[in-house]
């Protein structure tokens, strides 16, 4: 239609301004009205179309110019509505563009500020989780040598010990048989000191008899002026066993002290190292837990990071490359509009005043 007409020929329209509603007078002075109020409007259309830059404008006034039957009111109040329904589609476009822009930019900025947390958050767990292996490490090594050093004592004192009884024992009976020994030959010398021979069995003459060192008559009485001797040593024997139990049975008690002491202390080690290797276990599987959870979370923002950049990406040739800014856009609109009114006004103003009329109406 005309309008189709005057958007096509708006791409190749060109004019240049004048002193408008001065040489209006004088070119429509001794014309028709409808030409006349045409030739003006034409002038107009073509002067503010050069001034605005404004294909639109530059093309009605060539397709108001070109054909004298075109309906020139009708027309102008096309292209003002076309123009308000392009600045109200506009407007809304402008608020879903600032909306859509600013939803991406604010996924873009959490998703920026919540990937740099958790870089910060990933790189203090994984730190926590170095340390504690490295001290489950440490505590595992010590339990290790703690319970081979128990292993090793309890060994040990149950060879001691069995040492220790069987040389108790042994001394024990020596000592039982040293002390027998010792009340037997007590005995012997004591009733042998008292002992006499019966003669009246003996045979033969007594001068022939052979000399066994003591009288006729007198009854061996064993060596007692060795006795002393040698029960004194008997007493030393039973000292040296007796002082064998003592010092054994010292010893033993002795050592099952240091050893209960030992085990004691070793226990309470093994058993707190124990208690600090299970606590360092569980905070490592948290803070392994933590940092996989995290690890998710950075994929899931990085993910949301990229497609709000994206996002923008996609809106700037719609939003921002638009070879005028918004505003410049609406100020541009506004004066074609107001240009297109002023056409309009001077069709209406002509038609009733004449153009001596144009400067006080329009």
């Amino acid at each position: 239609g005309a309008m189709e007409a005057v958007e096509a020929a708006a791409e190749e329209a060109e004019g240049t301004p004048i002193g408008f509603l001065q040489s209006a007078r004088r070119s429509l002075r001794g014309k028709p009205n409808k030409d006349g109020a045409r030739s003006v409007v034409v002038e107009l259309l073509r002067q503010q179309g050069s001034k605005l830059k404004s294909t639109l404008l530059t093309a009605l006034a060539g397709k108001i110019a070109a054909d004298p039957f075109a309906k020139v009111k009708q027309l102008i109040q096309e292209l003002i509505e076309r123009l308000l329904t392009e600045a109200s589609n506009e407007a809304n476009q402008k608020g879903w563009c600032d909306k859509a822009t600013k939803d991406a930019e604010q996924k873009r900025d959490y998703a920026a500020e919540e990937i740099s947390t958790l870089n910060g958050k990933m790189a203090e767990l994984e730190a926590l989780i170095d340390k504690l292996t490295v001290e489950l490490a440490e505590l595992t090594k010590a339990i290790k040598e703690l319970e081979d050093a128990r292993a090793k004592a309890e060994k040990e004192r149950k060879e001691e010990k069995a040492e220790n009884a069987a040389t108790v024992a042994e001394a024990h009976a020596g000592l039982s048989a040293i002390n027998q020994a010792i009340d037997i030959i007590s005995k012997f010398y004591k009733s042998a000191k008292k002992e006499q021979v019966d003669l009246s069995l003996a045979q033969g003459p007594a001068d022939d008899a052979p000399d066994a060192g003591f009288d006729n008559g007198e009854a061996y009485t064993g060596a007692q002026s060795e006795s002393g001797g040698i029960i004194g040593m008997m007493e030393v024997m039973k000292s040296d066993f007796e002082r064998t139990i003592s010092e054994t049975e010292a010893a033993e008690a002795q050592a099952e002290e240091d050893h209960l002491e030992f085990m004691t202390e070793t226990g309470k080690s093994l058993e707190s190292k124990k208690v600090a290797s299970a606590e360092r276990s569980t905070q490592k599987d948290d803070a392994s837990e933590k940092l996989d959870k995290a690890d998710e979370n950075l994929d899931e923002q990085t993910k949301i990071l990229e497609t709000s950049i994206q996002e923008l990406l996609d809106l700037k040739p719609v939003c921002v490359d638009t070879g005028m800014s918004y505003k410049e856009r609406v100020a541009r609109r506004e004066d074609e509009i107001a240009a297109l009114k002023k056409a309009d006004c001077i069709l209406s103003a002509y038609e009733q005043y004449g153009p001596d009329g144009l400067s006080d109406a329009c």
